[in-house]
């Protein structure tokens, strides 16, 4: 029979054939399948007689005991239950010593034999051990990857003495390259030569890393068919993936004697888990390794791995730390600036340092940064559609952009790799890392287009193993690890200073919101107060002239008409002067749209200083400045004004004792800016006066010019601008108006 009963493998099919279920195993050693409970033989190999006093036909049903002689069962109970799979336990049946191998498979116990074959003798284990030790230490004292492989393909290839070894690693489309040989007497090298990733399916890599040793004694030899085929106890094929001596696939042992190979011993590189490669020894004759020298080989591939791995910890453990560095400090960069887009646009290349990409765009918060070689934007626009149409974990790593985005080939010079990191997909915002293509000759062991051939309906193996060059186009280098690592750290970093950034801004929104909130409740109370003073201002100057009208309508005398006249014309004078000052206060209360500029402090005060030169000169007045801080960001006809009402109000209400003597100043303090005006003169009684300060015409002196209307407004405009005012006085000693303004330039 075939290794199935109903399943016919070819080229076709054989990256889905069943191997856990093949029903053969090979000729060297035995195979018993046992009821896990009760140790009752289910299944049996056919060969079972070659090695014991056995019928193959009455064998299955009858208890384990049935193997053994008297006194044997006892012993072969003990070890059997003190047995760990995968390890080989020396057994004693019918009085023949074998190495046995116990696993448990779908509630049954299957236990496979080879015939014993007694240690090395003391002088050669000792030859042994030292020539490990010196392979142990040579590994270690190398640096490179390819001076250990040579080395552990040159121990192997002595110590088992086949005809060929090579070692062969996988990359990540599982294509193998053969990295090192060694091969004794005459025979086709493959060093650096590749073999497509068909060649082993993802069912036998699967199988290599589970089980790391597997041996093919003769390629040749008829296989031994497993009785029955069928499982009593399940119906079913026995799962024997982990034999030791199941039947290779019959595509494999074509595949070999295609190679003119006849026997093999195949030992798996297991790094972190993850099949990195084989060593493959192949031999021209049948060729049996017993167990302890491929445990030596075991070991041998092994100590390889850990030397891989160590290699690979320490050069990724570097460059992660210098990649993380850079991405730190470019992190704690846009953390510090006030405006994200603008940090990033000012130094785009940055971006580049935390990977070895030859190109970068970013699109973010509508605007796109690109640093290094890029594809032109539409492109780039293009592909952050298409990614954002067919990205499902917000992560896409290739390095064969075009086999997945066929419009990619237009750019593959700039971006035959693309490794993409979604930042917000409702918002299309991506982070983009580009290489470029990379030109790479391949030899395969055979044209990988033409690995098969049919013959009599069967799809076959391919026969030429000759080499075969090919051009690699449209790929990249590969994206490492920590290439992806750092960028998912940088996009999780980037998103939580946009989120940070979102809070401040409606933290400082709805914190303007709620002072605008406060500001329109203060206009609307200063409003109301409004129409109360037109109306209390306007009342009594219109009765005035509704009783001077009445007089006229009397017709006085000439002289008296002229009086009546000159007082009309006084009355219509202040309601003029009160109208203008009322439309002066009204413009302050409705100037809701404030526009702030930056506002030279020198420039303001020097202005106002020259329109108030004549009351300066008449007053013999002495001005001092001190304008620490030079410029301000407010509205400049506010500042302005206010510079104007506190310095003329310092002359206004000098005292006639001394001479009048204006300090003016402005300082930095806690965030804040501070402008004040000083003076020595009459001073105010704020116990007195104090809560009334700033009420409109108020004043505290006698001066004709005095309206009361210049405090008032300067308040509100200081309110306006968000800021506060303050004021330090005592009669006779002078005043100090100090505004307080929240925003620096």
């Amino acid at each position: 029979m075939q290794n199935y009963q109903n399943f016919n493998v070819d080229l076709s099919n054989c990256d889905s054939e069943p191997i856990h279920l093949i029903g053969r195993i090979q000729p060297h050693g035995f195979l018993v399948i046992l009821n896990r409970q009760s140790l009752v033989v289910e299944q049996v190999s056919q060969n079972i007689g070659c090695f014991l006093a056995a019928d193959v036909v009455t064998l299955p049903g009858q208890p384990l005991q049935a193997l053994t002689s008297p006194g044997e069962y006892e012993e072969l109970l003990a070890n059997l239950n003190a047995g760990v799979a995968g390890n080989a336990q020396l057994l004693e049946l019918q009085g023949k010593k074998f190495l046995g191998f116990l696993h448990q498979s779908q509630g049954s116990l299957v236990l496979e034999c080879e015939p014993y074959e007694s240690q090395a003798s003391d002088r050669e284990t000792l030859e042994l051990l030292s020539a490990y030790s010196s392979l142990q230490a040579e590994l270690d004292r190398v640096s490179t990857l390819q001076e250990q492989a040579e080395l552990t393909v040159k121990f192997i290839q002595k110590f088992i003495t086949y005809d060929h070894v090579m070692l062969y690693r996988f990359d990540e489309d599982w294509h193998g390259e053969v990295i090192a040989e060694k091969l004794q007497g005459e025979g086709r090298s493959y060093l650096h030569h590749h073999f497509p990733a068909t060649d082993i399916p993802a069912q036998a890599r699967e199988l290599l890393v589970k089980k790391t040793v597997r041996q093919i004694v003769d390629v040749s030899a008829p296989a031994v068919d497993i009785k029955p085929y069928l499982n009593p106890a399940t119906g079913q094929p026995s799962n024997i993936i982990l034999s030791e001596l199941r039947n290779p696939s019959e595509i494999h042992l074509e595949y070999l004697q295609n190679m003119g190979v006849q026997a093999t011993l195949s030992l798996s590189i297991v790094v972190g888990g993850k099949l990195w490669g084989i060593i493959a020894c192949q031999h021209k004759s049948a060729h049996f390794v017993n167990y302890w020298k491929r445990q030596v080989c075991n070991n041998v591939a092994q100590a390889f791995a850990n030397n891989v791995l160590a290699q690979q910890e320490h050069r990724d453990v570097q460059q992660l730390k210098v990649y993380r560095q850079k991405k730190d400090a470019l992190v704690q960069q846009l953390m510090r600036a006030p405006d994200l887009g603008e940090e990033l646009q000012k130094q785009p290349e940055r971006l580049l340092s935390i990977n070895a990409a030859g190109g970068v765009a970013l699109l973010l918060g509508g605007h796109y940064f690109s640093a290094g070689a890029v594809p032109d934007k539409e492109d780039v626009q293009g592909l952050v559609d298409w990614l954002s149409a067919s990205m499902a974990d917000g992560l896409f790593c290739t390095r064969e952009l075009s086999a997945h985005f066929p419009a990619a080939s237009k750019y593959k010079q700039l971006g035959s790799g693309l490794l993409a990191l979604e930042v917000s997909k409702f918002n299309n915002e991506f982070l983009l890392y580009f290489k470029p293509e990379i030109t790479e000759a391949r030899i395969w062991a055979g044209k990988p287009e033409k690995n098969k051939e049919e013959v009599a309906g069967r799809i076959h193996p391919r026969k030429s193993f000759s080499g075969w060059s090919q051009q690699i186009k449209e790929k990249s280098q590969p994206w490492a690890l920590n290439e992806v690592d750092v960028a998912q750290m940088f996009v999780k970093d980037l998103t939580a200073i946009m989120l940070r950034n979102q809070k401040k801004d409606l933290l400082d929104l709805n914190e303007k919101l709620q002072l605008s909130g406060e500001m329109m409740q203060a206009k609307n109370r200063r409003l109301e107060d409004f129409t109360k003073i037109i109306a209390h201002n306007l009342r009594s100057p219109l009765s005035n002239m509704e009783g001077l009208t009445d007089l006229y309508l009397e017709q006085p005398s000439g002289q008296e008409r002229v009086e009546i006249v000159q007082h009309m014309r006084n009355v219509i004078r202040n309601m003029g002067n009160t109208l203008e000052d009322m439309n002066q206060i009204l413009e302050n209360e409705l100037n809701l749209h404030l526009s702030f500029t930056e506002v030279n402090l020198a420039d303001v005060v020097d202005k106002e200083l020259q329109n108030l030169q004549a009351a300066l000169l008449e007053r013999k007045a002495h001005v001092e400045k001190d304008l620490q801080v030079a410029n301000v960001w407010a509205p400049k006809v506010y500042m302005e004004s206010i510079a104007h009402n506190l310095i003329s109000n310092a002359l206004k209400y000098s005292s006639p004792e001394r001479v009048p003597e204006i300090y003016i100043k402005s300082w930095q303090e806690a965030g804040k800016v501070y402008f004040s005006v000083s003076d020595n003169g009459l001073g105010i009684d704020l116990k007195r006066h104090g809560h009334k300060l700033f009420g409109l015409y108020r004043t505290f002196h006698v001066n004709k010019n005095a309206k009361g209307l210049g405090l008032y407004l300067t308040k509100a405009q200081v309110e306006a601008m968000g800021g506060d005012i303050k004021v330090d006085s005592a009669p006779k000693q002078g005043t100090t108006f100090t505004v307080i303004l929240n925003q620096l330039t």
